[in-house]
């Protein structure tokens, strides 16, 4: 990957990062009822799962998605279920004070998650299908985008956490959270709203 390629696919992974989707607001969520040390997991298991997609999709899962639909389909109508069940926990979030059967995403739920996250997929099968040159050796070709893809992760992750964090000083009085916490339940239904019209 040449310099300018290399700065345009920098450009575009880290915008597709940290602009909001499911991972950031549930993130957010996270931070804001539990703090950044217990939301520590839940960032592992978004960074490791999504860089281990990223891996899988260079070595062919990026192939099969683009030219086997009913498979595509599977895993939007997969991440559509979950996010759906991820927006009635949230919903049902007590306040900062009744947490005692509320707990944050593991990092085993969110490596998971990662594999039937609509905006995850879509983002990946795009910058390996545009940034990606088939005359070029696999390291060469896929090193890069796994890197920043796993940089940006990272960075996109650590500040969505945090900014849920500054909210939750916020909301610590009342029924703020809650409705923070309804509001947010709201908001990640509708970022699969267009994942729902593709269907």
């Amino acid at each position: 990957m040449d310099i300018a390629n290399l700065v345009s696919f920098s450009v575009f992974a880290f915008v597709t990062a940290i602009t909001p989707g499911p991972n950031n607001l549930l993130l957010s969520v996270s931070g804001a009822n539990f703090g950044l040390r217990r939301t520590l997991p839940h960032i592992y298991g978004v960074v490791s799962g999504f860089t281990f997609v990223v891996l899988i999709a260079c070595l062919g899962l990026g192939w099969l998605l683009t030219h086997i639909p009913l498979l595509h389909q599977f895993l939007k109508v997969a991440g559509i279920i979950v996010i759906t069940y991820l927006a009635f926990r949230i919903w049902n979030m007590g306040s900062l004070d009744d947490k005692s059967s509320d707990h944050p995403i593991t990092f085993f739920e969110a490596f998971l998650f990662q594999w039937v996250n609509p905006k995850g997929m879509l983002v990946i099968i795009t910058a390996i299908s545009t940034y990606t040159n088939p005359n070029s050796s696999l390291t060469e070709t896929f090193v890069p985008i796994i890197v920043i893809f796993f940089l940006v992760a990272w960075l996109s992750a650590l500040i969505w956490a945090y900014s849920g964090v500054f909210i939750g000083k916020f909301l610590s009085f009342g029924k703020r959270q809650m409705w923070f916490n309804r509001i947010s339940s709201i908001l990640l239904i509708t970022a699969i709203l267009p994942v729902i019209t593709q269907l």
